[in-house]
């Protein structure tokens, strides 16, 4: 049996091909990793003072900077997050929500040394899979209950689907 390369646990199950991350990593990553990809796109799709210009490179690199921009914000963010799970570690008073903060805190600290996977991870997200438009520029985002739905506004396919915890 594999072990993780995050926790040293056992892995159970494979959920990211290719990359040894047990199930309760795996789970921890996904909200990271929604909170990043919500930010991502959200921050790029502000207005820009030069716009015709963005959309002029948009449009003749779209593939390769719709791409970086997966990367672009990713060590602000862990900075981010990680105050924020150093914060609520030290004020945690129940054992599982501390377990939650002290694992968060194993992962970001993976993916500080592993920035490839953030390119692993939204390969498939960057872009609509039905019209092709990018994700950075057509994107709607909707609450379900505790769920985070972010779809593709120009064509209305939902590309991925987060469990959205208030703790974070």
């Amino acid at each position: 049996m594999e072990t993780c390369v995050i926790c040293g646990e056992p892995q159970d199950y494979q959920l990211y091909k290719g990359h040894n991350i047990c199930t309760s990593c795996a789970d921890v990553m996904e909200d990271i990793m929604g909170e990043y990809f919500l930010r991502t796109v959200a921050d790029a799709s502000k207005p820009q003072a030069h716009e015709e210009y963005f959309k002029y490179l948009s449009n003749t690199s779209k593939y390769i900077s719709d791409y970086k921009k997966i990367t672009s914000g990713s060590k602000k963010l862990v900075k981010e997050i990680s105050e924020r799970a150093t914060n609520e570690l030290e004020q945690a008073d129940a054992p599982a929500k501390k377990r939650y903060f002290e694992r968060m805190q194993l992962i970001l600290d993976w993916l500080e040394e592993n920035h490839a996977f953030y390119h692993y991870y939204f390969k498939d997200y960057y872009v609509c899979p039905t019209c092709g438009s990018s994700i950075f520029e057509e994107y709607s985002k909707e609450e379900l209950g505790d769920w985070l739905l972010i779809s593709c506004s120009k064509c209305g396919t939902d590309i991925k689907k987060y469990y959205s915890p208030k703790i974070v």
